[in-house]
């Protein structure tokens, strides 16, 4: 192998390698809007995530779809435990966990988590065109702004970025 051939299988690897990575990076299209005393508060998403693990409470297997304004796939993949930092961080964004119950829990926060807001939803908010432990994309619609909540319209395309044992 010559020189320049080295170069050149070198560089493809590292291409295929951003671009494995970029595909990790799951999207959003949609927003929430939330109703503060200052006014309304629409956070616009872009990145969506799955994370799985243990639920931190019954210890039953979920998993967690995040929606955020920015890429927090590299903080979720940093995180050891589902209670500290499955959610990436997120200053703006949701979380929604698919545990097999009747509800799903939700978490929305906006303005660097100022605002924040959780409850649950019927899982019929949910509409999924992929239902895999590794793979999860439909839309969420709800609409919780009567009870002070956060009105959803968004489709998501979420890849598996971690598993969590704790």
């Amino acid at each position: 192998m010559t020189g320049r051939t080295r170069i050149l299988a070198a560089t493809t690897a590292l291409i295929l390698s951003a671009a494995a990575l970029a595909a990790a990076v799951g999207t959003a299209k949609g927003t929430a809007t939330y109703k503060s005393k200052k006014g309304p508060v629409t956070v616009t998403f872009t990145h969506a995530a799955l994370v799985v693990g243990p639920d931190v409470i019954s210890g039953k297997p979920m998993r967690r779809l995040v929606l955020s304004t920015k890429d927090v796939s590299a903080a979720i993949k940093a995180c050891e435990s589902m209670m500290s930092c499955s959610n990436g961080g997120i200053e703006e964004g949701m979380t929604v966990d698919f545990l097999g119950e009747p509800r799903l829990g939700f978490w929305f926060v906006a303005n660097g988590q100022l605002i924040q807001h959780s409850g649950v939803i019927k899982p019929e908010v949910a509409t999924l065109s992929t239902d895999r432990p590794d793979h999860l994309a439909g839309t969420l619609t709800f609409d919780q702004s009567a009870s002070g909540g956060p009105s959803v319209a968004v489709s998501f395309d979420a890849s598996l970025v971690k598993t969590l044992k704790k």
